[in-house]
Order: structure tokens, then C-alpha cells, then sequence
């Protein structure tokens, strides 16, 4: 360690007041120093010492100085009580006093806020708060530090106290020394093993001790033989500097220890402060000086082999070996002057002893080091070199060996000064050292021995050396970086290479050498030119592959592949030093090149220990072939070195060359089973040929004995090959190639390869049926129909034809073939259909089934999608599909044999008419539905009125009973209905549900359809209308269901509001049956019928109001195509002149009947057979429609009458007929469905959607003579 001045100044004296140098500090980055001088602040730049600005801001001496940790601001206070905070551009920009003058300033290094401490209080300011908070303190406070978190704040007291407050200046702990404490500061940085916060603290009673944030000492206490002023740490933290009245600055450890004095000034130095980052120290004397010192730390190590130690914190010792990359740290406790290495030996020389080490075991790779000797005296040397037993000493020209007790043994002076020095090894107290001399001289000099011997003499100086492995060169780098290596036993030099700054044999080979210079690592190997490559440092050590590089003060292990020597050396086809060189470390395919190498040429005992060291047991056992065939001769012939090389290149992959050296060898079947054995069909065929051309046995002998050519054995071994090595297309090729179709088919089935079977089936006759079902079957298993029906077509097979049409869906090319032959089409339509109902062609389907003879089929399809349609809340598709089924179901003919039971026959017509029911129930609820989700509708209040009332009438019926449909699952509890139309209260379990419990609550409803809806809508649509009392009942039976929760206020509302409404109905609301003329109520559980007749009321399906018919039946001995020929006449009436009466034939008797209307208007016979049939009309009976006879039928207008025929859905169906009594309104009638509506109506909607919305039929029958003109064609 030594130190060098940079600069310094004097700081003359101005005015009155002194020069002295009270205080200095660094700016954070380092570029500059503020120093405390007079009554001025000086601010220097920190690398040159030139005075940037001199600050004159005070009124009185200035004590004290601080610089912020962010670098923008510092602070300054003197006697003038002032505290002054400038700008790092040296501007002032505010100002706060104190009672007292201010003696010390303190920067918190985490928050920017500032202590200034004076005679009795405690200052701390920070730019976040306007005032300064003051805390009294019971003496004169001259030291402050602050920690490095910022948490708490140490004061030297001039009472000897030390007091460690937190940052808001409250006292946590109390130090009592015995003198005024000058000093202080906090070590910046704790160790990573013990992370404890360490104050060093200057006493004057000449003492330096260390304490903890608790107050608690921390290591012992130092005596000093001056009283400190100022102390100040590196950034590192490990090392802190000290002046004070005995006019020096020291270094000291941060655990105090002494390390040496950085300068020696003539007057006190009151303060310190080290620059940031860097190893440079600033001090202020107390005679105006100021200076500025750089502390130079010099590298202290030693190296032998593997290990190297080095000084560390300048009182440690780290030993690292250099292979394993293990460290271990000694701590001696005081300053570290010397270290040398030497086997197992360490020696470190500290400043009054010389301590010896020793590994603990015998483990070349031990780190374990402990103390063997101390040798307890205080030597001055350059150099210090350790053996096994002894120390020695170098001073200039003169060497002293002294042993571990401490007693000199031997001496030698030489005469030159000595400039290198190296133990070269030897037997324990016979050990030689190597010397390099200024003069250039090299000796060589052992330890019991009293006289050097001189090896090398040259004129230049020596700078570095070093020895072989085996004693026999030596290598001498000189002054001008010259590089000599000198035979030891012929005293002469063998070459020599420029640019060498160091130089190092390798242990383990005697030829090779590194040496570094002008940052290039060399690498010389025998007299080969040197291997260069980057490499910043010196080379100190070259141990096999690795070289060990110092780099200023870092030992480096640098991994050298030997490649590039060992190449060099096998293009010489130097074997044996080749594999020397590969033994140092090179990759595993340097290994192998040598390997391949040696056995090329025939070293097979250095390309066995070659191919060991990469473990490659295939050569290996190459190699044990060959010397188990040609091991015991002494020479091969020229045929057999042929051979041998054939089989390396043949392991190398050179099989090309391989082929020509065993035709060479003439041995031209090795080279036929060598590509036998690769799969390389083409060379085999090649070299078997060759073979034959030259007159020797076949290669390769075919197994089957049908084959006679080589080339044709080779094609079925190829296949057989191939088909073992899963390239079963290539294998399959190879066979039909071959003709073996039967081998080709399987592989290919096999193997899927579609293209080529098909080339197969192509190459086979039809007689070859088992191949070619076996490649039908292979072609609809992958779906390849195309194939598939070239293969059928070879076969002649029309009904696998056919079914592969169907299994392709290619139904145009089936039914072409049904054309042909009608046998095969009953298997067709069922499978068609099928296909269209996945399609999504259900009319299509239907007829499918039909023609399969498949109405069960049918039937389920229809199901399913009725039942969808419900589910998916399509209510009109659902109606339609009800429709439909109610139709297939009375046209399926019936099951078993015999003539069909009456009973069976009268459940199907029952059916019918109960699945129409339900179709007109779900087409209903379509408009409620749609009322009550969709935010606009087109309907009329009246039409929702109508179509609710409806609704609840038909289900409130005790019509409306269970479905013989086994699609919808209904019972009571509603199985799949909404659980919004859930009744809050339930009767028993087991009751039978009478019409009244029906008509309450509708527990039997179908699927899908929500009592609440309805109600609410006929709730609603009733208040609207004044029929208040019906709507009172809505609201009443809405109050027992479960309603969504956003309805119920509503609700509620609604129900006080309808009980301030008369208990009635308005009279216009009531329906008036067209029959018997009763005034109906317009609630009703009959089925929406008169409560008086029982007749029907008939709907239009567009709006729901009651239509003026009524429906007759012709009597009994009537058939219908009479009664529609009857209708189609014209009537024949005579009516008396004017007089009232009216001549009319009844019963066979002419009558004569007085009309009391106008005289214009004759008696209608119908209206009379009407009222005779209600007069006679017994309540209870089922119900009857009107009957009438043929003399009705004549006086039937034939615009009046609407025949509606179902007899063209089943036999079992009956021909209705009705009546309109008020010809003025339009009605029209779907021929399809027979539902009745609006001629306005209809034919606005037929306008929109081109169908009937009920069924979606397009056929409509507006008039009657078209009915009867279509009986007729059909009668024909």
C-alpha cells in the first residue's frame, strides 16, 4: 500500500478570522469538495483541486459543512448561529438560525432532512415543513451520523456522552466515555454476516471504540496516541480513515485494525472525508491546507500449481483453488505484508510475525488449513518464499533461508539484484529454487545447499521464468518481452518468440508452454508455430487444458481445448504424442478423429485406449474382431489391409468407399451384405452383378427356389426387409413388383395406402374374388367410394352396389340402379329416409317412410319434433306438427290380421280429434306467448281477449284430458311446465281432479304452456274491456300461482283496483250461441260449447271471435255426395202473392204456412228444423248437430253452406257441414285443416305468407261449388 499526493492548497487567512480548515465534504458523485475555511465555503473540483467558487455567506467563522445524499443541495453553519442551505450550483436559498453557534450538520440519507447540532439543542429541518424542530440537549453537541437507513441519528457530546436517537430526535440509547467525543460515524455498509449497524466513535481520552444501535460495545476498544477530530468510512465500508492531533491520517479496518499512516502533515488535521466511490482521501489542517491523497492498495499474493492465495480487505486471506474453484478465507487479524504458497504449505507475513499453515489431510483438493508455527519477528523483504520446512527472504541481492523456529540456516549473496524467485520442487529440506537475476542470470539454488548453480547467463534482464515438467528447458521472459526457452543439457537456446510479458510450462507435458502479451494467450507446442487467442492478464499456471490467468488482483481458470497441437500432431501421424496431447483435455470428437486416425492406420493399440476414453463399444468391438483375425501375424498382405479398411470405413459410414476396397479384396459378396444389411437395394444389386461379371458364386441366394436371378431374390428380400421395418408401402410395392398380389393386397389393407391397392385391384381378374372383397372392404372402411366402386363393378355385385350408393349417400346413383333391378328398392327407402330426416328434410321423409312402408317411422319423427318444438317454445311449429300427427296417426292402416275391432277403430278417430285439439291449443297459446315476450304485437285487445278466453275454456274442460300421444308426459305437478305456473298451494295426494278442481287451477295443462300467461293476459285484456268480473277472477287465481317477481306488484295493484269495479260483465261481451240463442256466460268448461245445446262455438283462427255458424248433418239414409248435389241446386220456392201465405211441400203433403214477415220473405226450412231441434233438446245428452232431410238440403242456399271433408285423411272420418245464418259476413275455410276465418283476414294473411297459418297448406276452399265440383272429378 502507498499513497501519492494529488493535490493541495493553502487557503491564506482573510480578515480577522483564521484559515483553519474546520470541516470538509464530497459531493455525492465525487466531482466535487466543499470545504469550511474562515468565514467562507470553498468549493474545489475534487480531481484537479481547482477552486470553483468561494462562497461568503456567513457573518462568522464557518464550522461545519454537508452535502445531501442526492447531490442537489449542502448545507453550511458557523459562529454566525446560522444555518445556510445552498444549491449544488453554489446558490443560497434559505436561511434558519439557532440560539447557539452551530458546530455540526448532518444529512439524513433516506429523507433529505437535516440536523444541525449547537451548544444546546438538536435541530432538524426538512423541506417538507416550514419551522425547525428543536430538542434540548444538556451539552455542547460536536459530532454527528446519521445510519444508512436513516432510522437513527448518533451525537458526541463534549460531557463524553454518546446519545443514538431515532430520526424524530428522541433518545433510544446513552453512551458514557471519559472525555469529550470529538468523532464519530456509522460504518455505511454492514458485513453480509452480521448485518448489525456499527458506530466508530473518537474519544479524546485517545480511544476508538465501536458500538451497536443499542448502545452496546461492539469488538474491543483501540488505544491511540493522539486525540481524534475526524473520521470518515470508504464506500465499501471496509476500511475508514482518521486524523486528528497527532498530525497523520491512518487507514484502520472496519474492525479496527491499523493498517498504516496515507501522509504526515505539520499542524492538526481536523477533518477527513474520502471521495466517493474512489480511493482518494481529502484532509484540512489546522494551518489552512488542504490536500488530497489517492491510496494505491498493491496486489499481495502467491501461486504454486493448483492454489493461490491472495490478500483480501488487507488483513484476510483467501486461498482458492484454482481447479475446483473452492475458497477459504483466514482471518489474521492484523495487516497482511506477504503471502507464499508451496504445496501444502501457506506462510503469511504480518507486520511483527511470519504465520505458518498447513492443509489438514492429504487430499490434494483439502482446503482445511491450520496453524502450524508462528515465527515471532519483524522481517523487512521484497520477497517471501515458503518450502517445506523453511522461509525465505529476499532482500535485493541477498537471499536468507530461515527455518520455522526462526533460525537463520543459510545465507546467499549474489551479484545481481534479484528479480524473480520460484520453488521448482525438490525433496522436503532439499527443495530448488529458481532465480532470475537483473544481470540475466538464471540460478538455481537448493536449500542445503550454500552455492548456486548458474544454468542460463543472456544479456538481458529477467523479468519471468519457468521450468519444465521434467527439469529439462527452461523459459525466460527478458525485459524487451522476449521469450527464450533454453535446452538445459546442451546450454543452448531452441527458439524464441516476441511479445511475452510472463510465461508457464504445462505440468503434465514437457513440449508445451503458454505465455501472454498484447492481450494474446500463446500456446506453443514442440517446434510447432504457436496457437494465439485473446486473453486480457498474465499467465501464471498451465495445468492440462486449464490456464490460470491474473487479472489485476482476480486469479482466472481459463478451459485450452488441445486441439489444434493434436492435429498438428496426427497430420505428422505422431500417435504416441498425439495421445499425450488428447490426455491434457480435448472433446470427445478430437478423441474420436484420433481414434479413426490411429486405426486407419493401423495403430490399433492407440485407437483402442482412444475409443475407451469415449466409451464406443461398437469400434471396440471392431477392434477385438480384428486383432482376434490378424492379432497374431506380424504384417498384413495388401488383400487383408484392404479389408480391414474396408470395415473402418464401413463403421465411418463411407460405404461407397468401403464397396471398392472389398471389391479390392476381391471380396465383392461383403460389399452385397454390407448393403444387404443397409437397406441399400440398388448398390447390392449393383455389386451382386459385379460379382458375377467376375466369375465368383452368387452373393446372395434367393429362398424361393422359383426364383432365378439374383436381382430378383434381392426384390423379395427388399420387401421382406422393408415390411420388418414398417414401411409396409414401399414393402407392398415391392411385392406386386414381384407379381405376389396376394402379399401386395395385405400390406396395403394393412398399411391404408389406397392408391396403391387400387393399382392391385386394377391388375387382378374378377376370378380373384377373396382380393377384391378384401379391397372393397378397405375402401368403405376409409370412405373411398370411388375406389370402393370400381372394385364392386369388377366384382359384378349389384347389391353391394347398391348399398355402398347408400353408405356414400348417393341416392340419385341407387335409385338409377332400382330402375334396373326393382328387386333391391324396398332396402333403399328406409335408409333414405333416415338420411333425410338428418338432413332436415322431414316432408321428404315422411313420404319416404310411407313408401318403405314405415308409418310407425313416421310417427316417432313426428313426435320428436313436436316435442322440440314445445321444448323450444315454437308453439306454431308445434301446432302444425300436432296437425300432422293427428292426420298420420288416423291414416296408419291397421296392425295384425283380420278385420280391425270397432273399439279400435273408435280410439283412433278419438285420437285425431284429440290431437286436433291440442294443435289448436298450442296455435292459440303462439299469441299469448308472443303478447306477452315480444315488446310490440300487431293483436287487437279483443283478439287477446278472444284467444285467452278461448284458451281457458278449452282447458279448463273436462274434454281436455289426458294425451294418447305417447310424446307429452302429462300429469298433475306438470312434469316439464314452467316452474313460474307452479300454485302455491297443492291439494292431497291421491284426489281425484274433478272439473271443478280444473276449471280452478288447469292442473292438467299440456307441456309448455303457462297458466300465468293467460291469466295475466286475460286479466288484463278483461279490466281493459269491463268485463270486471272475469277479470276479478283471473286476478284471484293469479294470487295462487307463482308469478315472476316483477309482475307481482303489478299484480297486486290490479287486484284493489278491480274491486271497485261492479261484479259483472258487459252484456256485448257475452256470446250468443247461433243454435238455440242463449245468452252463454263467458266462462265455460265445456270444451268452448253452449251451456245450453252443447253446440260448439265456431272460431275464426285469425282473431278469435265467434263466427255465425252452425253445423248440420243430412239424416242418416243421406249419403254425402247426395246432400252435396242436393246443396249445389238451386232452391225451388212458391210463395203465395203478398197474402203471408206460403204453399210448401213437408213430409209428402203440401202445406200452407202463414209468415208473419214482410210479405217478401219466405220461411226458412233449416231455422225451423233448428229451433225444433232445440226445443227437443234434453240438457245433459251428448251433443247432436242439427239434422235435416233432403227438402232442407234443396232450400239450402249453396253460398251459405261450408263443407268441410275429412274424409280424404281416413274412412273412419265423417264429411261436417255448417251454416252460415248471417250470409253478409265473408268467411273462408282452409280444405286442409277446416278451420274457418275471415275472408278479409285471410286474405291479407295469405297475402304475407302464402299459406294457411294454421297448417301451412296452400290449398283454401272460399266457396262451396268448388268443394262439390272437386266430389265430382273425385266420384269420377
Amino acid at each position: 500500500m502507498r499513497t501519492v499526493v494529488l493535490w493541495q492548497d493553502k487557503v491564506p487567512e482573510r480578515e480577522k478570522y483564521s484559515n483553519c480548515i474546520w470541516s470538509i465534504a464530497f459531493k455525492p458523485d465525487g466531482s466535487q469538495i466543499i470545504v469550511a475555511a474562515g468565514n467562507r465555503i470553498l468549493v474545489y473540483d475534487a480531481t484537479d483541486g481547482d477552486l470553483v467558487h468561494s462562497l461568503k455567506g456567513h457573518k462568522d467563522s464557518v464550522f461545519c459543512v454537508a452535502y445531501s445524499k442526492h447531490g442537489k443541495k449542502f448545507a453550511s453553519g458557523g459562529a454566525d448561529k446560522q444555518v445556510i442551505i445552498w444549491t449544488h450550483k453554489a446558490e443560497g436559498i434559505l436561511k434558519y438560525n439557532h440560539n447557539e453557534s452551530i458546530q455540526c450538520l448532518a444529512y439524513n440519507p433516506v429523507t433529505q432532512q437535516l440536523a444541525s447540532g449547537t451548544a444546546s439543542d438538536l435541530g432538524l429541518w426538512s423541506p417538507e415543513q416550514k419551522s425547525v424542530s428543536k430538542h434540548k440537549v444538556n451539552s455542547k453537541i460536536l459530532a454527528m451520523s446519521w445510519t444508512n437507513d436513516g432510522l437513527h441519528l448518533a451525537l458526541g457530546l463534549f460531557s463524553g456522552h454518546v446519545s443514538i436517537r431515532d430520526k424524530f430526535g428522541l433518545e433510544k440509547a446513552d453512551i458514557t466515555r471519559q472525555a469529550p467525543v470529538w468523532t464519530l460515524t456509522w460504518n455505511p455498509v454492514p458485513t453480509k454476516a452480521d448485518p448489525t449497524d456499527v458506530l466508530v466513535v473518537g474519544c479524546w481520552d485517545q480511544t476508538l471504540s465501536f458500538y451497536e444501535v443499542s448502545g452496546k460495545e461492539y469488538g474491543r476498544e483501540h488505544k491511540i496516541s493522539f486525540d481524534p477530530c475526524s473520521i470518515d468510512f470508504f464506500s465499501s465500508g471496509d476500511y475508514f480513515v482518521l486524523g486528528g492531533s497527532g498530525k497523520k491520517v491512518q487507514l484502520w479496518s472496519r474492525d479496527g485494525i491499523f493498517l498504516g499512516d496515507l501522509g504526515e502533515r505539520e499542524d492538526w488535521i481536523w477533518s477527513v472525508a474520502v471521495r466517493p466511490k474512489q480511493n482518494n482521501v481529502a484532509a484540512g489542517c489546522n494551518d489552512g491546507m488542504v490536500m488530497m491523497y489517492q491510496v494505491v492498495f498493491s496486489t499481495v499474493h502467491g501461486l504454486y500449481q493448483d492454489r493461490y492465495a491472495y490478500r483480501d480487505v488487507m488483513t484476510d486471506v483467501i486461498i482458492q483453488h484454482l481447479v475446483t474453484e473452492r475458497k477459504v478465507r483466514i482471518r489474521c487479524k492484523d495487516y497482511v505484508k506477504k503471502i507464499a504458497v508451496y504445496r501444502d504449505r501457506l506462510a503469511v507475513q504480518l507486520p511483527d510475525k511470519v504465520v505458518i499453515y498447513e492443509v489438514s489431510h492429504d487430499d490434494p483438493l483439502d482446503m482445511h488449513y491450520k496453524n502450524i508455527e508462528k515465527i515471532k519477528q519483524k522481517f523487512i523483504c521484497s520477497l517471501l518464499v515458503v518450502t517445506t520446512n523453511h522461509i525465505i527472504l529476499c532482500q535485493e541481492r541477498k537471499l536468507q533461508l530461515f527455518s520455522f523456529q526462526g533460525v537463520l540456516e543459510r545465507e546467499w549473496n549474489l551479484d545481481a539484484l534479484i528479480r524473480y524467485i520460484k520453488v521448482v520442487g525438490g525433496a522436503p529440506k532439499r527443495e530448488g529454487l529458481l532465480v532470475g537475476l537483473k544481470n540475466g542470470h538464471v540460478m538455481k539454488i537448493f536449500v542445503d545447499n550454500s552455492f548456486p548453480v548458474t544454468l542460463i547467463k543472456q544479456a538481458t534482464a529477467v523479468r519471468c521464468l519457468d521450468l519444465s515438467c521434467r527439469r529439462k528447458k527452461l523459459a525466460v521472459v527478458d525485459e524487451t518481452s522476449n521469450l527464450l526457452v533454453y535446452d538445459l543439457d546442451s546450454q543452448t537456446l531452441m527458439y524464441q518468440e516476441p511479445n511475452a510479458n510472463s510465461v508457464a510450462w504445462n505440468t503434465e507435458m514437457e513440449d508445451m508452454l503458454a505465455y501472454s502479451g498484447n492481450n494474446m494467450l500463446c500456446i506453443k507446442t514442440g517446434t510447432f508455430p504457436p496457437h494465439m487467442q485473446k486473453l486480457q492478464g498474465f499467465v501464471v499456471g498451465f495445468k492440462g487444458s486449464k490456464i490460470f490467468c491474473l487479472h489485476y488482483i482476480s486469479m482466472q481458470t481459463i478451459d485450452v481445448p488441445q486441439s489444434a497441437s493434436l492435429y498438428r500432431y496426427i497430420e505428422r501421424k505422431d500417435f504416441e504424442t498425439a495421445y499425450k496431447v488428447a490426455c491434457l483435455g480435448v472433446t470427445e470428437a478430437d478423441w474420436r478423429l484420433l481414434a479413426l486416425d490411429a486405426l486407419q492406420s493401423l495403430r490399433f493399440d492407440i485407437a483402442r485406449k482412444a475409443f475407451i476414453r469415449i466409451r464406443d463399444m461398437r469400434y471396440i468391438n471392431l477392434l477385438n474382431r480384428i486383432t482376434q483375425q490378424y492379432g497374431n501375424k506380424s504384417s498384413l498382405t495388401q488383400e487383408e489391409e484392404q479389408l480391414v479398411t474396408a470395415q473402418v470405413l464401413a463403421f465411418q459410414g463411407k460405404y461407397s468407399e468401403a464397396a471398392q476396397c472389398f471389391a479390392k479384396a476381391k471380396q465383392p459378396n461383403l460389399a452385397v451384405e454390407m448393403y444387404t444389411e443397409l437397406r441399400k437395394w440398388d448398390e447390392a444389386k449393383h455389386w451382386a452383378q459385379q460379382g458375377e461379371k467376375q466369375g465368383g458364386s452368387k452373393a446372395l441366394t434367393p429362398n424361393d427356389p422359383k426364383e432365378d436371378s439374383v436381382a430378383q431374390g434381392l426384390i423379395l428380400k427388399q420387401a421382406a426387409s422393408s415390411e420388418e421395418d414398417g414401411d409396409l408401402r414401399a414393402a407392398g410395392e415391392m411385392y406386386l413388383t414381384a407379381g405376389q398380389y396376394k402379399k401386395a393386397t395385405e400390406i396395403f389393407v394393412k398399411s391404408g395406402a389406397l392408391e396403391s391397392l387400387i393399382e392391385v385391384v386394377r391388375q387382378l381378374t374378377p376370378a380373384d374374388s377373396q382380393l377384391l372383397q378384401m379391397a372393397v372392404k378397405c375402401f368403405r372402411s376409409h370412405q373411398h367410394f370411388a375406389f370402393a366402386k370400381e372394385a364392386i363393378i369388377k366384382l359384378n355385385d349389384v347389391g353391394q352396389l347398391i348399398a355402398l350408393h347408400m353408405e356414400s349417400h348417393h341416392w340419385d346413383e341407387a335409385f338409377q340402379l332400382c330402375q334396373v333391378h326393382p328387386e333391391y328398392a324396398p332396402q333403399i327407402y328406409l335408409p333414405w329416409a333416415e338420411w333425410l330426416t338428418f338432413n332436415d328434410r322431414f316432408d321428404d321423409a315422411l313420404d319416404a317412410y310411407k313408401k318403405a312402408k314405415r308409418p310407425d317411422l313416421s310417427l316417432q319423427m313426428i313426435e320428436k319434433l313436436t316435442h322440440n318444438a314445445v321444448v323450444e317454445k315454437r308453439y306454431k311449429d308445434a301446432a302444425g306438427y300436432f296437425w300432422q300427427l293427428a292426420v298420420e296417426m288416423v291414416a296408419v292402416p291397421p296392425s295384425g290380421e283380420g278385420p280391425p275391432r270397432e273399439e279400435d277403430l273408435a280410439k283412433k278417430v278419438e285420437s285425431f280429434w284429440e290431437l286436433r285439439r291440442r294443435a289448436d291449443v298450442y296455435y292459440a297459446y303462439s299469441y299469448i306467448h308472443a303478447y306477452i315476450q315480444e315488446p310490440f304485437t300487431t293483436l287487437l285487445p279483443e283478439n287477446v281477449f278472444n284467444c285467452a278466453l278461448y284458451l281457458w275454456n278449452i282447458l279448463a274442460s273436462s274434454g281436455m284430458g289426458q294425451p294418447t300421444s305417447k310424446l307429452i308426459v302429462q300429469g298433475s305437478g306438470g312434469g316439464l311446465e314452467d316452474e313460474e305456473d307452479e300454485p302455491k298451494a297443492a291439494s292431497a295426494p291421491g284426489t281425484p281432479a274433478s272439473p271443478g278442481n280444473k276449471g280452478h287451477l288447469l292442473r292438467d295443462v299440456p307441456l309448455g304452456i303457462s297458466r300465468v300467461y293467460i291469466l295475466y293476459a286475460l286479466a288484463k285484456q278483461a279490466q281493459n274491456l269491463g268485463a270486471f268480473k272475469l277479470a276479478r277472477m283471473a286476478y284471484d287465481k293469479l294470487q295462487v300461482l307463482r308469478v315472476p317477481s316483477t309482475w307481482q306488484h303489478q299484480i297486486d295493484l290490479s287486484c284493489l283496483a278491480i274491486r271497485s269495479k261492479p261484479y259483472s260483465d258487459q252484456d256485448d261481451l257475452l256470446p250468443v250461441c247461433n243454435w238455440c240463442m242463449t245468452t252463454n256466460p263467458l266462462l265455460r268448461s265445456n270444451v268452448d260449447s253452449c251451456v245450453n245445446c252443447g253446440h260448439p262455438f265456431i272460431r275464426t283462427f285469425l282473431g278469435f271471435d265467434i263466427l255465425p255458424l252452425v253445423e248440420f248433418q243430412p239424416d242418416a239414409d243421406i249419403t254425402p255426395e247426395e246432400s252435396l248435389k242436393l246443396i249445389a241446386r238451386e232452391p225451388d220456392r212458391k210463395a203465395a202473392a203478398n197474402d203471408g201465405w206460403r204453399e210448401s211441400t213437408r213430409g209428402g203433403a203440401e202445406t200452407l204456412t202463414l209468415n208473419d214477415a214482410m210479405p217478401d220473405e219466405g220461411t226458412d226450412l233449416f231455422v225451423q228444423k233448428m229451433l225444433d231441434a232445440a226445443s227437443y233438446f234434453v240438457p245433459g245428452e251428448p251433443y247432436q248437430p242439427v239434422r235435416i232431410d233432403r227438402e232442407t238440403l234443396l232450400d239450402l242456399r249453396p253460398e251459405e253452406v261450408y263443407v268441410v271433408d275429412f274424409r280424404k285423411y281416413s274412412e273412419l272420418l265423417s264429411m261436417r257441414f255448417f251454416r252460415s245464418m248471417i250470409p253478409e259476413v265473408a268467411i273462408a275455410v282452409c280444405g286442409s285443416c277446416g278451420h274457418f276465418f275471415h275472408q278479409e283476414t285471410w286474405e291479407l294473411e295469405f297475402l304475407q305468407s302464402k299459406c294457411c297459418p294454421y297448417c301451412g297448406s296452400k290449398e283454401i276452399d272460399t266457396a262451396r261449388p268448388v268443394t262439390v265440383a272437386g266430389q265430382q272429378r273425385r266420384d269420377k
